[in-house]
């Protein structure tokens, strides 16, 4: 058997190399880049968004100056009166624009400019002809809006005008174009400004701007390039894991028979019986280093005794109530995932002094595994250095016996992801001043963690990478805590993920980190983003890349706005969101401060304030919804196993 699966995979591993090997050499094809359309949509965005404020502004100006009586009753005077109106402060351009004013003899049709501000400068009025103008002149794009005045005099005779124009540099708006690698020009009103240098005889392709009609950028399609075919790629490199993993298990079953030789050769060895209490085992308490400064041990180092012969012996599983674990004595059980069973347990002190913590106890057959140990102690490591409001605090780290414990805070409350659930079924919209809120106080947790240093100052380097509502507890007084750093990634740890595997959960998982690529915080970013789209919207999401790569990279995450899943969501909320959830990592908020930055404005625009005390009445409206064990003072958060 154990041949089987290793000739098995070896040949797994073949065909996954086979297909990374045609991936990776397919023949070059036309067209630009994922990143290249994407730099070039964006750079168009800004010259589109810099024209349209522009005209914006000289519009309102123009309409502004052609109303007041004084400027109507001087369209009927001379240039002198004029000039004397802007001495006296009465007719003011605005820093950067040029102001021209002026009038049409309606009988002879004569256009006559009566005022030119500043003096000597290149007047663009159009003849008085009303309108937006949009132009190339020189190095510059100039923007123009010609408004009539009514005089208040001889109105049957003249008809006046106000012209104001705004240069724009056009040298900035085009350089992320160049930078980018894009060749062409800008096409305004008939005019013409290059982009880099067009090579002789492209293949060209335009695209239109919605500043000015006609206005188009032309671009010329890159050389010939090879596409590397996401889907085929990440068969090939899901393949060539599979088939590792096959080989490692053969390698496994041909040592089998000796071990259990080895097991047999001692027929008169008595079995250990199992124990209830954790009194019994031996502690070694922070042996690890990372207890909190100044926090008393939480696991009574008099409390073991030596086991007979000089061994030691694993904690029993599923502690009940009144079993101890040093000086703590369980309260219940929490939860179990694959990796530790969670345990809420209490001390007492003298005066009554009494604190409930969360135990993580790590499953008895795992820690005779090095590799899942050095995750469990990685955690551990890691969120030991995170200090903040919005992150659960790990208090100790200890071993007893053969197992490995994690003391941390407990949190009163109920994850995320079990009250969304919940709020989806009964078709409860969260708040959504309520849903920003959580969301932000998610973005300071994680930037903590983030930015968190070692004892010497250095940067640890510290990404999640597995943000998800199920990872997030909202507690009774409405406090939010990120929680499970079991498989963070940081600069510098004991363990490290092997080249090109997968952790997290595929469904919230950025790209990048699907594909086994190196990730750093803007993978955070994605996730987050991802979970507050849940929020907002009340629908749950699954990004997994593998299930969606054959819709492709472009609309990527491939979403509606939530605009038009909510209707009291604001609009600019769909661009961050979407935006934070965007394919190219370049693409989103450099970090969780940038990114909570873009809510906090969408709020304070919106008046979408939530303090704790707003999260904590809903938190606890929420948690009636999840029946008699959450409604009433019953203790049930659930820290991440």
């Amino acid at each position: 058997m154990a041949r089987t699966l290793a000739v098995a995979g070896a040949i797994v591993i073949a065909l996954g190399g086979a297909a990374i090997g045609y991936a990776v050499t397919r023949k070059a094809t036309r067209g630009m880049s994922a990143m290249q359309s994407a730099a070039m949509t964006r750079a168009v965005d800004k010259l589109d968004g810099a024209i349209n404020e522009a005209r914006r502004v000289v519009a309102a100006h123009a309409t502004t100056l052609s109303a007041p009586a004084v400027v109507r009753g001087a369209i009927v005077t001379d240039s002198a009166t004029l000039a004397d109106l802007v001495a006296h402060g009465e007719i003011v351009p605005e820093s950067g624009e040029i102001l021209e004013l002026g009038r049409i003899d309606k009988t002879t049709s004569k256009v006559e400019q009566l005022l030119l501000v500043p003096r000597g400068a290149k007047g663009a009025s159009h003849d008085g002809k009303a309108g937006s103008y949009v132009e190339i002149a020189g190095d510059q794009i100039v923007i123009t809006e010609v408004v009539n005045v009514v005089p208040t005099q001889q109105a049957d005779r003249y008809v006046g005008f106000v012209a104001v124009t705004r240069p724009l540099a056009l040298g900035p708006v085009i350089q992320p174009l160049i930078d980018a690698g894009i060749a062409g020009k800008l096409v305004l009103d008939g005019k013409e400004a290059p982009i880099g240098v067009m090579p002789v005889g492209a293949t060209i392709r335009s695209q239109p701007l919605g500043a000015q009609n006609g206005a188009q950028i032309v671009t010329a399609e890159p050389p010939p390039r090879a596409v590397l075919p996401l889907p085929i790629l990440v068969a090939g490199i899901g393949a060539t894991v599979i088939g590792l993993l096959l080989l490692v298990i053969g390698a496994m079953g041909k040592r089998a028979p000796g071990e259990s030789r080895a097991v047999q050769a001692q027929p008169d060895q008595p079995a250990t019986p199992a124990r209830s209490a954790l009194g019994s085992a031996k502690t070694q308490l922070s042996e690890h280093g990372v207890a909190a400064a100044a926090t008393p041990s939480p696991i009574d180092p008099t409390a073991g005794t030596q086991l007979p012969g000089g061994g030691s012996r694993s904690l029993p599983a599923n502690l009940g109530p009144g079993a101890m674990i040093g000086r703590w004595e369980v309260v219940r059980r929490l939860g179990s995932g694959g990796m530790a069973d969670v345990y809420l347990a209490q001390a007492r002190g003298d005066g009554g002094f009494e604190k409930l913590v969360a135990i993580k106890v790590m499953h008895g057959h795992l820690a005779r595994n090095q590799r899942a140990v050095d995750h469990f102690l990685d955690e551990a490591r890691l969120a030991a250095r995170i200090h903040h409001p919005n992150v659960v605090a790990i208090q100790d780290l200890g071993k007893i016996g053969d197992d490995y414990v994690i003391v941390m805070e407990y949190v009163d409350g109920v994850d995320l992801e079990r009250v969304l659930t919940s709020a989806r079924a009964g078709q409860r919209p969260v708040p959504l001043a309520v849903a920003l809120g959580i969301l932000c106080r998610i973005c300071d947790g994680l930037d903590a963690a983030h930015r968190a240093t070692s004892p010497d100052g250095t940067p640890l380097g510290i990404v999640h990478r597995d943000v998800k509502s199920a990872n997030v507890l909202v507690s009774r007084q409405g406090v939010v805590k990120v929680v499970d750093f079991g498989i963070a990634k940081a600069a510098k740890q004991v363990h490290f993920t092997i080249a090109g595997e997968t952790k997290g959960t595929p469904s919230m998982m950025a790209p990048e980190q699907r594909v086994g690529d190196q990730v750093d915080v803007r993978a955070d970013i994605y996730s987050v983003a991802a979970v507050g789209y849940e929020i907002v919207t009340g629908h749950a999401v699954n990004l997994d890349l593998a299930a969606l790569v054959h819709l492709g990279v472009d609309n990527w995450p491939h979403l509606p706005p939530p605009s038009s899943l909510r209707a009291d969501s604001p609009g600019e909320l769909d661009a961050i969101l979407l935006r934070a959830m965007a394919f190219e990592r370049d693409r989103r908020p450099a970090d969780c401060a940038a990114f909570e930055l873009t809510l906090e404005a969408v709020m304070k625009a919106h008046q979408l304030i939530a303090s704790d005390k707003d999260l904590a009445r809903w938190v606890e409206s929420e948690l009636r919804h999840l029946g008699p064990a959450y409604a009433g003072a019953d203790l049930s958060g659930t820290p991440a196993v």
